[in-house]
């Protein structure tokens, strides 16, 4: 079962970690500081929206990986 756990969280840092590369490389180069002072909350919004829908696949992914993950862990108890 302690095999099943190390499994699950490696396959979750490897998502995150993917995640985590694009907001550095596409989100903090992306940012138009003339944009962001005319509506900072606007921009935000907009810039934020933009990369959880490109993610999206990778959400998905995570909440499969849990639900597979949580079956496996039920059939060990």
């Amino acid at each position: 079962m302690e095999q099943l756990i190390h499994n699950y969280l490696d396959d979750l840092d490897a998502l995150s970690t993917k995640v985590e590369e694009d907001a550095i490389s596409e989100l903090l180069t992306a940012i138009d500081i003339d944009e962001l002072f005319k509506d900072p909350e606007g921009y935000l919004l907009a810039l934020s929206d933009a990369f959880l829908i490109r993610h999206i696949p990778s959400i998905k992914k995570a909440a499969e990986l849990g639900r597979k993950h949580s079956e496996k862990m039920l059939k060990n108890i």
